[in-house]
């Protein structure tokens, strides 16, 4: 029996796919200023008519490849996640895996976007509501992990970030000085942080 074609749809979701992968691909090993258009239809193996046809530009792919790596990464982060039941310390555990999620060396995709939106203004128009829906997915999940805290501190949003952007913080200066060592300090006021919101 002959293999089953793919639909049309089966077919353009695939090349978008590639395409979206070969974008984080080039943005973890060429920066910004190496990840043209053309650089991802190599790695893609498509055409410049069929990347167009899938984003309007250069800007919009982008921004979709950062709204997918940052749902990725969320993913890692719920998959990681042990079964909540067995766990003593569980705000030390949801800041250790956020802290590992973090290494994942994707994340350099999204660092190098956010730094290049600074100067191009399409960019950082695409990439605002991208970042504020990833703002809230995070907001969502730390809401599912602890109910309860949430439903009673008006301050637990306020928490969820300062842990986020601390550790976003630290995950920048690491890149730069590529040494993660030191941080270990800043993982245990955030831990205590959270232990205090949560109990």
């Amino acid at each position: 029996m002959p293999p089953r074609r793919r639909s049309q749809r089966e077919r353009s979701h695939e090349t978008r796919a590639r395409l979206l992968a070969a974008t984080q691909e080039a943005l973890v090993e060429c920066g910004t200023a190496g990840t043209t258009t053309t650089e991802v239809c190599r790695r893609a193996g498509v055409s410049q008519g069929a990347l167009f046809k899938h984003f309007a530009s250069k800007g919009e792919l982008l921004a979709a490849s950062a709204e997918q790596l940052f749902a990725n990464l969320i993913d890692a982060y719920r998959e990681s996640l042990p079964d909540w039941a067995s766990v003593d310390d569980r705000a030390a555990a949801a800041v250790e895996l956020l802290w590992e999620v973090f290494e994942d060396p994707r994340l350099v995709a999204a660092i190098e976007l956010y730094a290049a939106a600074r100067t191009d203004r399409e960019l950082a128009v695409r990439l605002a509501p991208v970042a504020d829906r990833h703002g809230e997915n995070l907001r969502r999940l730390a809401r599912e992990l602890f109910p309860e805290a949430a439903a009673q501190r008006p301050d637990f949003d306020a928490v969820v970030t300062v842990v986020v952007q601390s550790i976003q913080g630290a995950t920048l200066g690491s890149l730069a000085s590529g040494d993660r060592s030191g941080f270990a300090p800043m993982l245990a006021l955030l831990t205590d942080l959270v232990r205090k919101t949560v109990s």
